[in-house]
């Protein structure tokens, strides 16, 4: 079959293209990944500072719970925060800020059946003041 349409269809067919499918790829595919690329890196941060926040929830109302005296639980649950921001670097501490308030269900507040609650807020500065809350609820032992 020398029919010169098929001649000219299988040139066009076999034909090389020079980098025509990288430039194509750079066009339209790169944007797409960059922006997927800081997307999920913004869900990553904010799912790492979430579990943080759980976490420190959650240790300071451990110190609270077991603290021997009303009054010394919120000094000794303020110590876990302060611990945790000793452990941060300079320019992470600088950019945070805790704050914790304790709800009680019975007074005093660590009287035996009672439940506490520990709410954290987390404000971390940078582009935006962004605020994480975490809140932890724990029972007091019936035995205190």
């Amino acid at each position: 079959m020398n029919h010169p349409l098929v001649k000219q269809l299988s040139n066009y067919l076999y034909k090389k293209s020079n980098g025509s499918a990288i430039a194509e790829f750079l066009i339209f595919s790169l944007p797409f990944f960059t922006a997927l690329l800081v997307i999920t890196l913004n869900v990553y941060q904010n799912s790492m500072a979430t579990q943080e926040a759980k976490n420190l929830a959650r240790q300071s109302l451990r110190a609270y719970i077991s603290s021997p005296t009303n009054e010394l639980a919120e000094i000794r649950a303020n110590q876990v925060l302060e611990i945790y921001r000793d452990s941060l670097s300079n320019q992470n501490a600088a950019k945070r800020s805790f704050n914790v308030r304790f709800i009680c269900t019975k007074s005093p507040c660590l009287s035996p059946g009672g439940a506490v609650s520990a709410v954290l807020e987390v404000s971390t500065e940078g582009n935006s003041l962004r605020k994480t809350i975490a809140v932890a609820t724990e029972y007091v032992d019936i035995w205190r």
